[in-house]
């Protein structure tokens, strides 16, 4: 009864969304709903033949999948297949999708899922991560979004804003991107406003400074706000509060909003940033929820969290997170591994949403391995350190950066406002020495900027131990 009763609630919601071709367009949306509150039993069964179907095709039309071994094992034909036989299936790596593009292309196509766009992403490696997307695919990206709003009862009248990387904002008639100062300005949200009327939007370059940004939006006076988890902070730090004051929801995009950044976010601001977790070779994954659950978009996809063996890890375990497309047939991508960590979890969900999900996203993998013993706590120590700072002592503070050199020297690079504050560096520093001695040499330094990954995602730790694609 209290699920039947939260369905109602997210089709009473979904009402103020009003789409352009109902027709077309409301019965997608309803089996959404209807999907997010399915009993399990029902919800193994639609995923089991969702599976089944992929994993055929793949086998039989695919040609990197048909030349391996494990893949000759798969029994074809069946209806139903449970998520188990993944793992009896080998893991499809970034490498593997870069250097066997054309192999990952089938030999025929299902009717309506020829390919209809490539996306490239150069990610952390520098190299482009080209996928085919089928129509059917590509198109989900607008609801997933709309789902994710409607949980948070977001409305699509309210004024939204952008702070982006230049790119990622539509470039002007010229097709020149958008440069520092200048403005975009849109009738309607990017990515929404071909499905559903919503209000007007507004979009800043992220690489403007911190006061302009805030300038830009008191200006401008948003109910919603879009940008880097980086950005946020950054602005609710700078302002003491919200950076204005008509916001009434903020979301982080790309880079992971992690647990320190969320903490000072909501303290200092009082606003709670929605976040999904995506990919660009995938789409979005999974939507957090108001309970703080990552639920995947199991019509789209499965989600396996993997351990060092790759085998599936218990509930409260970090480890690997691989997807598995399930809708993608102009380039099925079968556990692919997305070189980040997430959570394992079981059981309800207290959102009463149903649908599979992880505990939280941690971040990229690193291969800590590579660095020398101790690496991680001293890493963890600095982090720990800033999070527990109050929050005045954060008021100049934009962002940080943590770098080892070869050397096995560590640099605590900081982005402020005017001088770094003295109790932040001086807590660093006293926490540092008294934990590791003069043996293990930390410099505190101020810079103007901290350069970001392709794509614009941040570091909070990189090291030279590391390879290249990997920091």
């Amino acid at each position: 009864m209290a699920n039947k009763n939260k369905l109602e609630l997210e089709h009473c919601a979904q009402q103020e969304w009003v789409a352009h071709n109902a027709t077309a367009i409301d019965p997608v949306v309803n089996r959404l709903i209807e999907r997010e509150f399915l009993l399990p039993r029902m919800a193994n069964n639609l995923e089991a033949q969702e599976l089944a179907r992929v994993l055929n095709f793949a086998r039989s039309e695919v040609p990197w999948y048909s030349a391996q071994d494990e893949w000759a094992k798969l029994p074809l034909g069946k209806r139903l297949l449970g998520r188990e036989v993944l793992l009896g299936l080998p893991v499809l790596s970034k490498f593997d999708v870069q250097d066997h593009f054309n192999d990952l292309i089938p030999r025929r196509y299902p009717r309506d899922y020829e390919p209809y766009t490539v996306t490239a992403s150069s990610g952390t490696t520098g190299k482009p991560t080209r996928v085919a997307f089928s129509r059917p695919a590509a198109a989900m990206f607008g609801f997933y979004l709309q789902r994710h709003m409607r949980w948070f009862r977001v409305n699509p009248a309210w004024k939204k804003a952008f702070i982006r990387l230049p790119h990622n904002i539509p470039a002007n008639a010229d097709g020149k991107y958008l440069e520092v100062g200048e403005v975009y300005r849109a009738p309607g949200w990017m990515n929404i406003a071909p499905l559903f009327k919503t209000g007007p939007t507004v979009a800043f370059s992220r690489h403007n400074p911190t006061e302009e940004k805030l300038k830009w939006l008191r200006r401008e006076r948003p109910d919603y706000l879009m940008s880097f988890p980086g950005t946020l902070e950054s602005l609710v730090l700078a302002s003491q509060g919200k950076p204005v004051e008509t916001l009434r929801a903020v979301r982080t995009i790309s880079a992971t909003l992690t647990a320190g950044m969320r903490r000072r976010i909501e303290s200092v601001s009082g606003l709670h940033p929605q976040q999904n977790y995506g990919l660009n070779e995938i789409g979005i994954v999974a939507l957090r929820c108001p309970d703080g659950r990552y639920h995947v978009n199991s019509e789209h996809c499965i989600v396996e969290i993997l351990d060092q063996d790759q085998k599936a890890c218990a509930p409260g375990q970090t480890g690997r997170i691989v997807v598995t497309a399930l809708t993608n047939f102009a380039m099925p991508l079968i556990r692919y591994d997305t070189g980040d960590l997430g959570v394992a979890v079981e059981g309800a969900c207290p959102c009463g949403r149903t649908l599979p999900g992880f505990a939280e996203v941690v971040g990229r993998y690193r291969p800590m391995h590579l660095a020398p013993e101790g690496t991680a706590l001293r890493v963890q120590l600095i982090t720990d350190v800033i999070d527990e700072l109050p929050l005045q002592a954060l008021a100049g503070l934009r962002e940080y950066q943590i770098h080892q050199y070869r050397d096995n020297c560590f640099e605590l690079r900081l982005v402020t406002a005017g001088e770094p504050g003295l109790e932040l560096t001086s807590s660093v520093r006293t926490a540092w020495d008294r934990s590791f001695g003069p043996d293990s040499p930390l410099k505190i330094c101020q810079v103007d900027r901290i350069p970001t990954l392709p794509g614009g995602k941040q570091q909070e730790f990189s090291s030279d131990f590391f390879p290249e694609q990997d920091k």
